[in-house]
């Protein structure tokens, strides 16, 4: 995968083929997944209004980042079946 674009002294290597890459993002997404449901499993045994919003936080936040992964995922799925 070669996306044209400057590249300065900064910038990070590209070394990752588009198959590697949405590989790498499907398992942050998963982690994320994981994240959110160990959340979940640990308000239940409690009954306080805090933690039980903080988990609600937490699940959504995951969710939100997980949503805008599976965006790049399309991005670089789509941009593969063009060239």
């Amino acid at each position: 995968m070669h996306f044209k674009g400057i590249v300065t002294p900064s910038s990070p290597k590209r070394e990752m083929t588009s198959f590697e890459l949405m590989r790498y993002l499907d398992y942050c997404s998963e982690m994320l997944s994981l994240t959110g449901k160990v959340a979940a499993l640990y308000v239940l045994d409690f009954s306080d209004s805090v933690v039980t919003s903080a988990v609600n936080d937490i699940e959504t936040l995951t969710t939100g980042l997980s949503r805008k992964i599976w965006q790049k995922i399309m991005i670089i799925s789509r941009f593969d079946h063009e060239n």
